[in-house]
């Protein structure tokens, strides 16, 4: 007789669905592996990008903030750079002054009386341009100076003279570049409108008076209303006549001499 087994199939031991489908269910659960691990991936990859974006989006917002307020703070740069441009111009402006009035008091009372003056010229540098012929020892110093030139009645009295323009306040050096005397008939007084120099045989001198930068800064003496010139030059055909000494009316040209009109 044939033995028959009634315990139903799916209850029985040894027996799996996966016998029974063949491991179509294997499949399955891989591929639902597969899909789970990709949306993973997936939901990972849009948060990442998501927060990347949102971290470039505040960066850019800190950025525009930032730079809104560095425009607001231009003005103030900008401000503080001129400033120090002023502060160095007026620096430079207070450094290479002069006080002429000074310098031209000493040079007026210090001219001997005997010494006419046929050109008197004064300059911060030797770069500075002024009309006329510029003394050939001007530029030996990068100094103000005051170029003379004129006569007197001897060649030891044009010594003489160097030697005051050498005393006065302020000098850092006196630089005679010529003294001639030229061939003439000696003796005679001034003709009227005529030249002091042009009498006789009198030596003619030509000198450079170098000051200190700041020579004489505190210890000016301007008159009250008197306007020193400005900083570039100061030129004049006239002599500076020591004190009370009568000076020539601007209408004349020729030389004034250092006396009260006396000859020697």
């Amino acid at each position: 007789m044939k033995a028959i087994n009634l315990i139903p199939l799916e209850e029985r031991r040894g027996t799996t669905a996966g016998g029974r489908s063949g491991g179509a269910v294997y499949a399955v659960l891989g591929a639902l592996l597969v899909l789970v691990v990709m949306a993973s991936a997936y939901a990972m990859s849009t948060r990442d990008i998501k927060a990347a974006q949102s971290d470039l989006a505040r960066v850019q917002a800190e950025a525009a903030t930032t730079q809104a307020q560095a425009d607001k703070l231009a003005a103030y740069t900008q401000f503080a750079d001129m400033r120090k441009r002023r502060v160095a111009t007026v620096a430079s402006l207070a450094a290479s002054r002069f006080d002429w009035p000074h310098a031209l008091h000493e040079i007026s009372r210090t001219i001997p009386s005997n010494a006419w003056l046929t050109s008197l010229r004064g300059t911060v540098s030797p770069t500075t341009t002024v009309a006329g012929a510029a003394d050939p020892l001007r530029a030996a110093l990068p100094l103000p100076a005051v170029e003379i030139a004129g006569c007197t009645t001897t060649q030891a009295n044009v010594a003489r003279m160097v030697a005051s323009m050498r005393l006065i306040d302020g000098v850092e050096r006196v630089s005679l570049s010529s003294s001639e005397k030229a061939a003439g008939t000696g003796g005679g007084g001034v003709a009227q409108g005529g030249d002091s120099c042009s009498v006789g045989n009198r030596p003619k001198f030509s000198m450079t008076v170098f000051f200190h930068a700041q020579a004489a800064t505190a210890k000016a003496a301007t008159a009250p209303g008197q306007q020193a010139p400005p900083a570039g030059a100061a030129t004049t055909g006239q002599q500076a006549p020591p004190a009370g000494a009568t000076t020539t009316p601007p209408a004349q040209s020729q030389p004034t001499p250092a006396s009260n009109g006396s000859q020697p």
